[in-house]
């Protein structure tokens, strides 16, 4: 780590802490995530989810993971530099997103998400807070892989990943067998709360979270989702009987292209969610819409010393 100047502290958490640096010999700004856990060899670090998994993807609309340095047992990550987060760019605009600034972000978000699905993994903790930004949500990058899994790993898959927010029903009811299509209600949950900046489900607890979803989108019958249905039934929960007041009535703001895609990814059964690759030819993106291109990526430029490793 000296080969870094420590120029100040961008945020913190149970996982550790997150300062921004630059490189001695380079110059360059990087981000670097100090974890709070100890570790006993470098071989132990390099297995951690978010290496294993952002050492095989490389992205314009995934953040880069530049380096891993190892030392007296404690880990440092190295990524390239955001400016924000979206939850904090959300918190200091002025007025909302426009729905053509909704638009730009969701696509580059739909395209790193599609590229993660392609290679085998999924996210399983999407949120605005692990999305980050640069230049007022001009680039777009999808970050914290830490809850990411391999699509093939053999279930059952722990229960307790997303954060409440964006959690899908079928991880709130405990199934073990979920998947890719966990990231995809998420998504719709992060778009909804794009036009309105307040959460679409807003629950307090797991309970009142499936209580919020049921007063938006309606409860779950039989027809509409059977599965979810065994579930509870192993849970001996009953859904509460709700019509619910639908998406248009929270997020008046958006389109009806928009309101249906969200529909959509916020469907109960997770086999009618559409995939990455799905969304991104919906009528929502589809047209003379001024999407803007991707950023190619680029290698890091950092030295690599003794007890580290680059990504390139």
């Amino acid at each position: 780590m000296d080969k870094f100047w420590i120029t100040k502290q961008l945020g913190g958490g149970s996982f550790g802490t997150v300062f921004e640096a630059r490189h001695q010999l380079t110059g360059e700004i990087v981000a670097i995530k100090h974890l709070r856990e100890t570790f006993s060899s470098f071989e132990q670090c390099v297995s951690l989810p978010e290496v294993q998994s952002l050492s095989k993807l490389r992205h314009p609309n995934i953040v880069q993971l530049k380096d891993v340095i190892f030392e007296y047992d404690s880990v440092f990550l190295v990524f390239e530099y955001m400016q924000s987060s979206l939850l904090d760019l959300m918190m200091k605009m002025p007025t909302k997103f426009t729905e053509e600034q909704v638009r730009s972000i969701c696509y580059q978000m739909f395209q790193g998400l599609a590229y993660i699905h392609k290679k085998g993994y999924f996210h399983r903790d999407l949120k605005p807070a692990n999305v980050l930004v640069n230049d007022g949500a001009r680039v777009v990058k999808i970050a914290d892989l830490g809850s990411a899994k391999e699509i093939d790993a053999p279930p059952p898959y722990t229960d307790y990943v997303t954060t409440r927010l964006y959690r899908a029903p079928e991880v709130l009811l405990q199934s073990g067998l979920y998947g890719p299509k966990v990231d995809m209600w998420a998504m719709g949950a992060i778009m909804a709360e794009l036009f309105s900046f307040q959460p679409l489900f807003p629950g307090q607890s797991p309970d009142d979270q499936m209580f919020k979803i049921c007063s938006v989108i309606g409860s779950p019958t039989w027809e509409s989702w059977p599965e979810g249905q065994l579930l509870a039934q192993n849970l001996n929960y009953q859904f509460p009987q709700l019509h619910g007041v639908g998406l248009p009535a929270m997020i008046p703001s958006a389109s009806r292209s928009a309101i249906q895609l969200i529909s959509s990814l916020c469907s109960w059964d997770p086999s009618a969610r559409p995939t990455a690759d799905e969304v991104l030819r919906h009528p929502f993106f589809v047209g003379n819409y001024k999407i803007p291109r991707a950023i190619p990526w680029r290698q890091s430029n950092i030295l690599p010393t003794s007890n580290s490793i680059i990504f390139v």
